[in-house]
């Protein structure tokens, strides 16, 4: 950058020597001011949390970042309740699947061996469900016991809220987002009960698999976590599903009950 100049020329004994230093280090500093002032405005980011009709929609922040636009849904279109239709068939069907790995396992090896299933086979299912049904699936809880399974960033809320009830929203591209409770089941306190109350070879697979674990401490009927799906505009049925899911998650509408998922 060049330096300001004074376009004033005075001698070496001019009395108003000292004044014009002042005046040309008053200017330098103006100037000064005035780039990084333009530089500051300049680098500024502007976020539009609007839809494509304009429409405002929700968005959460976290870690000082704004996240996925969304828009909670209090009533579904054609197009959406048919995405709805996918996102509970999907969550049916990795639930099936998972359970019946897990209980094959208990019986047969024990709980401390099924520890196994959740850390290897789950994922593995996730995956599979997804490719089928063409949709983003997966699990979280406020509780985890695996980094591996966060919650997608527009339903952090959801989760620092521990809300129990089925929430549906709209995502960017016209995708749906649906994100449904899991309730703890007796059978599952032997490994995310109370933790005194967890056998000790059970506890030891838990120390050696997750040692950050922070996933006991519940009983049955707690909210567990969520399975949350993520249905793209363009999601089909399989063709080996049913047109309508075995479970039903109804939007939570005031006076009227919710079946739980």
């Amino acid at each position: 950058m060049k330096r300001v100049q004074s376009e004033i020329m005075l001698t070496e004994s001019s009395p108003l020597r000292g004044q014009s230093r002042v005046v040309v280090a008053l200017a330098n500093s103006i100037l000064l001011l005035a780039i990084s002032c333009g530089i500051a405005i300049g680098c500024g980011t502007r976020t539009d949390t609007s839809g494509p009709t304009g429409a405002p929609q929700a968005s959460s922040e976290r870690d000082g970042q704004v996240t996925t636009p969304f828009e909670l849904l209090t009533e579904l279109n054609e197009s959406q309740q048919q995405q709805k239709e996918i996102a509970l068939a999907a969550k049916d069907e990795l639930f099936k699947r998972l359970s019946n790995r897990l209980m094959g396992v208990l019986q047969n090896d024990g709980a401390a061996k099924a520890i196994e299933v959740c850390r290897v086979d789950a994922s593995a299912f996730s995956e599979q469900v997804g490719h089928e049904f063409g949709v983003e699936i997966g699990r979280t809880s406020f509780k985890l016991r695996s980094g591996a399974n966060p919650s997608p960033d527009w339903a952090n809320k959801f989760v620092e809220d521990r809300i129990d009830e089925p929430r549906f929203v709209t995502l960017p591209q016209d995708a749906f987002g649906a994100f449904l409770p899991i309730m703890l089941q007796k059978k599952c306190e032997i490994c995310h009960g109370p933790e005194e109350q967890i056998a000790s070879d059970v506890r030891d697979a838990l120390k050696l698999h997750y040692p950050n674990d922070k996933a006991t401490g519940f009983s049955e009927g707690d909210l567990r976590g969520w399975f949350w799906i993520e249905v793209p505009r363009d999601a089909k049925l399989p063709s080996h599903t049913s047109e309508q899911p075995k479970a039903e998650a109804r939007i939570p509408q005031s006076g009227s009950p919710t079946i739980r998922v």
